[in-house]
């Protein structure tokens, strides 16, 4: 029980980093990771916390590095195979051995076969947290490829790598050509039976889509396991795990058109599912350095600070030296990048250097150094992940440092022409689909189409913060209004106050700052205690002298709405200019909606909420097939997601 709820803690820290990270997003995620695991790391349970390395193997790098092969190309991999080998196979061995002869010179006492262990622990790259740190910058497209090519073999190179050192370590006996003969047939061996099993696997699934079993009851699951069988399989035939599941991954990308020849439903419950998982993965191991980290210099402390210094020293002496074979290894043409002249393959050879980020795949290895070998407990194992970790954190800030200067900033990834011909199709998309599906009420169903044509009308794409910063203004001029109204007596207070509570609801709604949320919040806590004690106090009253309401609630909102619409359209005309058009006409369309719907309402108000709420559905739907497909960049994503959660609001709420 203590161990899931450990679990169970680190899944949530996990998600609350990406929580403050969707806020927050010009620190890297890692960083927000890290943080909420160093919180988390002070907690008891956390003191000594211990996964077996077996089960972080098979349960998080598994099903990770299956992902990777999944989403890697086949063409890709096939036009870069020389830099694939060269990266992810030759310079990592030459790094192990260079980093690992370092490592036993500047440390005698620590044995040699943990030190080429140490070696090939932090040799792998990770492509997922370099994404991270390089998303405010330009990386060369070839640049890119190559990192995230080299990333997904160099881990198993690495890995093989540290199970011979272990074992040489174990028997006492290193042969050199023994070890690469086990090497070779450990990694070719893992290729080919992940190939296999990945054949069958995709078979399999095939057979299940032409037969057309339910995706959420079969097809899911069984795409799921397949990483842990792969897995298995290959371990229990002394082969490499790791490599087989990413040749198994390859063979499932080799095969995503034909898996993919299902229901646009099928697709985005196999392809979010398996998005949610590596984030939450990728994001528990970060969380899990954050943790263990603090615990690991406690237990350091305890052999004096010039140990701890020594262990800081190396760390730093070992992210240098592999930082620069990676920088001579591109500089001389070892492997291949494309450059226009000499100043930019530098540079480019700088951006490869520095980009060599470890992570996930690194700190597991770390973790999955045996506790136990021949009966003792393995020396010098804390030190070891110290030195690991702080690696780590050294290659996610120097990058981040780094990077921004070498490379310029991100164009803006699509243009106005681009976004309006995507909210096109979008909300065609969303019409054929309610006409298709919703035709039950055809008058309700064509004033709802009528209001999503209308969402072509906003040409611009408008800016969510200047939208919620106009909002707050326009709700506080109504709320100035209607409240000299009530102290003259047109209206009742309480139907004024009722009416404010209601708008600022709405405001809560679109403001984007946390804290200002937090405190509207408590303005709206404090009107209802207030408004429920005056209500109690009237009907007190009432009942000692019973006499007629002064005025209908319903006639009081129709008044206060022309006043407050009147006063906010001469508003927003007087504050439009030409940097703020498309949110000036995006209020003015909710408040003109609102007006609308106050003085004329319907009957089956229900009923068009409902249409409108799937017409939403369906246009995110759209959004996130294109997405999965690679018609959209990631830029234009946010920007139609940002519009539609806008529309939301204006439609949704201006007749609540």
């Amino acid at each position: 029980m203590e161990l899931f709820f450990s679990i169970l803690l680190l899944i949530i820290a996990t998600v609350g980093a990406d929580i403050i990270y969707s806020f927050y997003p010009r620190i890297p995620l890692a960083f927000y990771q890290i943080g909420t695991g160093f919180i988390l790391s002070w907690l008891p349970q956390f003191n000594h916390f211990q996964l077996e390395p077996e089960v972080f193997f098979l349960i998080i790098l598994a099903p990770l590095m299956f992902y990777e092969g999944k989403n890697t190309s086949y063409l890709s991999l096939r036009h870069n195979w020389k830099a694939i080998i060269s990266l992810a196979i030759v310079l990592a061995l030459v790094t192990i051995v260079i980093a690992g002869g370092l490592t036993s010179w500047l440390w005698p006492a620590l044995p040699l076969a943990l030190a080429l262990s140490l070696a090939a622990i932090v040799t792998p790259t990770d492509a997922v947290a370099v994404s991270s740190i390089t998303a405010g910058v330009e990386v060369p497209e070839p640049v890119m490829e190559t990192l995230e090519n080299e990333s997904l073999f160099n881990d198993a190179s690495g890995i093989v790598a540290l199970n011979l050192a272990v074992v040489a370590f174990s028997t006492g006996h290193f042969s050199l050509f023994g070890s690469v003969g086990r090497f070779l047939a450990v990694f070719v061996g893992g290729v080919i039976i992940g190939i296999i099993l990945g054949s069958l696997l995709v078979l399999l699934q095939l057979f299940f889509q032409r037969h057309s079993f339910n995706v959420a009851a079969v097809i899911l699951p069984v795409n799921i396991l397949a990483p842990f069988l792969v897995y298995l399989a290959a371990e229990e035939l002394h082969l490499s795990g790791i490599l087989a599941v990413v040749a198994a991954g390859i063979i499932h990308g080799i095969y995503q058109k034909q898996l993919r020849l299902t229901s646009t439903g099928n697709q985005v419950v196999l392809t979010t599912s398996w998005e949610i998982l590596s984030r939450l993965l990728n994001g528990f191991v970060f969380v899990l350095l954050g943790v263990t980290l603090p615990r690991n210099m406690i237990d350091l402390a305890d052999f004096g600070s010039q140990h701890f210094i020594v262990l800081m020293v190396l760390a730093v002496g070992l992210y240098v030296v592999m930082t620069l074979l990676r920088f001579l290894w591109a500089q001389f043409g070892l492997v291949k990048v494309p450059a226009a002249n000499d100043r930019e393959h530098q540079k480019n050879s700088w951006v490869i250097a520095f980009s060599g980020v470890h992570g996930t795949i690194t700190l597991a290895m770390a973790f999955t150094l045996p506790l136990v070998v021949n009966n003792q407990i393995l020396p010098f194992r804390t030190d070891l992940i110290f030195i690991a970790e702080t690696i780590i954190v050294i290659s996610l800030i120097v990058p981040t440092l780094v990077l921004p200067k070498l490379l310029p900033p991100q164009k803006k990834a699509f243009t106005i022409k681009q976004f309006n011909r995507v909210v096109t199709q979008m909300v065609d998309y969303a019409i054929q689909e309610l006409q298709a599906h919703h035709n039950e009420d055809y008058l309700t169903l064509s004033r709802v189409i009528d209001l999503l044509h209308t969402q072509r009308g906003h040409r611009e794409h408008a800016s969510a913060k200047k939208i919620s910063h106009l909002f707050q203004r326009t709700q506080s001029l109504e709320a100035a209004i209607i409240n000299d109204y009530a102290r003259n007596g047109e209206i009742s207070w309480e139907s004024a106050q009722r009416y404010e509570i209601k708008q600022l609801f709405y405001l809560r709604k679109i403001l984007l700052k946390p804290w200002t949320r937090f405190k509207l919040a408590w303005t709206i806590l404090r009107l209802l205690f207030f408004n429920q004690r005056q209500l109690l106090i009237k009907a007190y009253q009432f009942k000692k002298h019973p006499t007629p309401e002064s005025e209908n609630y319903q006639t009081d909102v129709r008044k206060m709405e022309n006043w407050g619409y009147h006063a906010v359209i001469k508003y927003l005309r007087r504050m439009q200019r030409p940097d703020n058009k498309a949110e000036i006409r995006i209020l003015r369309h909710y408040y003109e909606l609102r007006h609308q719907r106050i003085n004329n309402p319907v009957d089956n108000a229900a009923n068009e909420s409902e249409l409108l709420i799937a017409a939403f559905q369906y246009e995110y739907s759209f959004v996130q097939q294109a997405a999965q497909k690679q018609e959209l960049s990631e830029d234009l994503v946010q920007a139609i997601n940002e519009k539609i959660s806008t529309d939301q609001f204006v439609y949704m709420t201006s007749d609540d």
